[in-house]
């Protein structure tokens, strides 16, 4: 039987490198439910700051270190969250151009694990409106939502209902602005 040596050195080697290959990458958005914000007519420009500019899902290990980011490796948004977040405002504004433009820009979009069992959603935004070539008003909003898992998947889901009430309190402030009724 010479050939079970080789042939259980094949099998060590096919073990050792066999089934290293990478999964499909997986594209997450914020979902097919309309947002529950309802806006005024308005016109809307979104932006996102380095590194929340581009469509990787990036997380923190705040229990670790909450100034280190990282990004998922086989996860990624399907557009730069700052266009994630117009689309669902657009989703949801009045018939019409509006009388202001609502400027929009991401400064946070991530996963924070608060320990090594719990995350949550974390969304900042900076909100300006504009009439013209006039600010009208500015104003920052920051929305941490728990339960968001230990994966990509859960914490997609996570920042969906994070976006949702973000925009819910923009659509607020938004309507509470005479300039832009």
């Amino acid at each position: 039987m010479r050939l079970a040596p080789g042939l259980g050195f094949l099998a060590l080697l096919a073990g050792c490198g066999g089934n290293a290959v990478d999964p499909a990458p997986r594209f997450f958005d914020l979902g097919i439910a309309p947002a529950s914000a309802k806006f005024p007519a308005l016109r809307v420009a979104s932006r996102g700051v380095a590194p929340f500019d581009g469509a990787q899902m990036f997380y923190r290990l705040a229990w670790r270190n909450p100034a280190e980011l990282a990004e998922y490796a086989h996860s990624q948004w399907v557009a730069p969250p700052s266009e994630l977040l117009r689309k669902q405002v657009l989703r949801s504004t009045g018939e019409g151009a509006g009388k202001c433009t609502l400027e929009l820009e991401v400064q946070e979009f991530t996963q924070v694990f608060t320990s090594k069992e719990a995350s949550e959603a974390r969304i900042e935004a900076r909100a300006s409106l504009t009439s013209g070539q006039v600010r009208i008003a500015s104003r920052n909003f920051a929305v941490a939502e728990a339960g968001a898992g230990a994966e990509a998947a859960s914490g997609a889901i996570a920042m969906a209902r994070a976006a949702d009430r973000t925009l819910a309190e923009l659509a607020t402030w938004v309507r509470g602005q005479p300039a832009c009724s």
